[in-house]
């Protein structure tokens, strides 16, 4: 989960703290005076979006699979 913070900081799309009591203040800061940056990082993250991107990532492992079960049999044949 490392990579995603800095991911998720540098697109504008949440913050981080190692301070719980500095994030609960930002979220709530998110409902009152600072709504619009909350909206900023709502529509910065639609932007960054991949909604498909689970069907991709099965498919790729559905190729991998299927190659290396065919591997696996051609191999079984010739023993």
């Amino acid at each position: 989960e490392a990579g995603n913070v800095p991911y998720v900081v540098e697109n504008g799309i949440g913050k981080f703290s190692k301070s719980p009591k500095e994030i609960a203040n930002i979220v709530a800061q998110w409902f009152g005076s600072k709504s619009d940056e909350l909206k900023a990082m709502s529509q910065n993250a639609l932007k960054l979006a991949r909604p498909d991107a689970v069907f991709k990532i099965v498919n790729d492992l559905h190729e991998l699979v299927t190659q290396r079960n065919l591997l696996t049999a051609q191999y079984a044949c010739t023993s």
